[in-house]
């Protein structure tokens, strides 16, 4: 039989606590390998972009080296908070291994899930209102629809 596979995906703006223990206590109890990813959601910076520009606070056009200062700085947090896991998960004796994508969170969610194999995943999901999960959308509701293996939603 071969081992299970747990893919906890993090990122800019979802990296509960309570859910990297949970993935943890998981990967443990069930004696699987446990994958930690982490997406540098693209449209996080060109979100902050757009509310310097409206606020007047840059220009119409930042440059291209705000925009890599911004990525840089959540891919260090990034590999700091895979790091913490990854040492989190050698005290319980989890097989752990990280991974970084840059891009569009949906999508490099559902990429990673489909080349892993997962058996498993594990996501946190924002505190926003019932109102705004229907006019926007929920990511974490659209992969949960869009893949065959069990996803287990931890809200913040």
């Amino acid at each position: 039989m071969t081992m299970k596979n747990i893919l906890l995906v993090l990122s800019t703006t979802r990296q509960s606590p309570k859910t990297i223990e949970l993935a943890l206590e998981r990967a443990m109890n069930e004696g699987a390998r446990l994958t930690g990813l982490f997406i540098l959601d693209s449209n996080i910076a060109d979100s902050i972009f757009e509310k310097l520009t409206d606020s007047g606070f840059i220009g119409d056009k930042p440059s291209q080296q705000l925009h890599s200062s911004i990525l840089l700085e959540y891919r260090q947090r990034g590999m700091v908070k895979l790091e913490e896991t990854k040492e989190m998960a050698a005290k319980k004796g989890v097989s752990f291994e990280a991974i970084i994508k840059e891009g569009d969170f949906f999508n490099e969610c559902l990429e990673e899930i489909n080349k892993s194999k997962a058996d498993l995943v594990i996501l946190t999901r924002k505190k926003r209102s019932s109102l705004s999960r229907f006019i926007f959308g929920s990511y974490v509701e659209n992969i949960k629809k869009g893949v065959d293996c069990e996803v287990l939603i931890v809200d913040e």
